[in-house]
């Protein structure tokens, strides 16, 4: 493992490295998405993933050990964690809100979310709650915030960083048919952590690990019954950061039972490395006697070597639902996060 010490270092060079380069041409570009009509900004959206990414320093291309590269600050549920990479091509009410726009559109329901994220390595607790309501049209839209509450000694955690900020999305599905759906949606995210530039023991800065507006686009298509594909390109205005990289995933989820369902991922990393990097995984769901969700899962990521397993449970009824999802790092690297959620269906 890297000590706490070198990764505080890495920290530091994440800040020396990342500011080159402006932003005006994509956040314009932006703009005009948010400004056209829903359906001009969906293929908009979806027509920049072919958009070359702008030349940056991107934080850990300087990196000799990939492995020292800090994963991505990505929202998650509580399903997802489970799930190994999220079985994200099956995501819909607030876990399509964090991995694919798209699938907002799907289903008739309006749910409204509160959640709490542990991640032990990095002391951090995340409250987060949101809202997704695709009761009313073929048009689904959902609303999340999350704020991260650690200790004020970041440098000190097994990690050598911790999280401090918030982290909000919106986002809009369109369903085109009983087929296909389109979504984009919005992210700002302001992430800091504390420092010890000196090495005394002491706090001396707050180093800035991400802070910006990015966007999210994703396809949903549903070839036959019971077959679900998802693509989605996730912060696709490059904010020069592995905490929020510009990831190009697809999904393939297969409901093999009336209460069983199964599903792989693809992660790509687009900007971190000097080339795309993968993390691919998988999961299972049973759903027992119409109301237990019961879930495993796995991922490998690649370039950092670190394979992690899931596992969670929950409960759904016609009014409520809880998740709790499990994700432990089991080979190169340790850390432990856990995240629980209720929701309430108001419809």
């Amino acid at each position: 493992m890297v000590s706490a010490v070198s990764k505080r270092e890495r920290v530091v060079s994440v800040r020396v490295t990342r500011r080159f380069g402006g932003r005006r041409g994509r956040a314009s570009l932006a703009y005009r998405l948010l400004s056209a009509s829903p359906t001009t900004a969906l293929a908009c959206a979806l027509c920049a993933w072919l958009l070359p990414a702008r030349a940056a320093a991107q934080d850990c291309q300087s990196f000799p050990d990939k492995r020292d590269c800090p994963p991505p600050a990505s929202p998650e549920t509580p399903r997802g964690l489970a799930l190994g990479t999220g079985v994200r091509a099956a995501a819909v009410s607030t876990s399509a809100l964090a991995y694919s726009p798209a699938a907002l559109s799907l289903g008739n329901l309006y749910h409204i979310e509160a959640n709490l994220d542990y991640m032990a390595e990095l002391d951090t607790v995340a409250l987060g709650a949101g809202a997704v309501d695709s009761s009313t049209s073929k048009v689904g839209a959902g609303i999340a915030l999350r704020g991260f509450l650690s200790g004020d000694d970041g440098f000190t955690t097994d990690a050598g960083y911790d999280y401090d900020g918030l982290d909000g999305r919106l986002g809009i599905g369109l369903a085109l048919s009983e087929a296909f759906a389109l979504g984009v949606g919005a992210r700002y995210v302001d992430i800091s952590t504390e420092s010890d530039d000196l090495g005394d023991g002491e706090i001396d800065d707050d180093e800035e690990l991400v802070q910006g507006f990015t966007m999210d686009a994703s396809l949903r298509i549903m070839p036959v019954d019971g077959v679900q594909i998802d693509i989605a390109a996730l912060n696709f205005i490059d904010l020069d950061s592995s905490f929020a990289p510009v990831m190009l995933n697809a999904g393939l989820a297969i409901a093999a039972a009336s209460a069983l369902s199964l599903g792989i991922d693809v992660l790509t990393d687009m900007s971190s490395f000097e080339n795309p990097e993968v993390t691919v995984g998988g999961g299972i769901e049973y759903l027992g006697g119409n109301s237990i969700p019961v879930r495993a899962g796995y991922s490998f990521d690649i370039a950092r070597e670190i394979h992690a397993v899931g596992a969670g449970i929950g409960y759904t009824d016609q009014r409520i639902g809880l998740d709790l999802g499990f994700r432990q790092e089991v080979a190169g690297g340790d850390a432990t996060r856990i995240m629980a959620a209720v929701r309430y269906y108001v419809n």
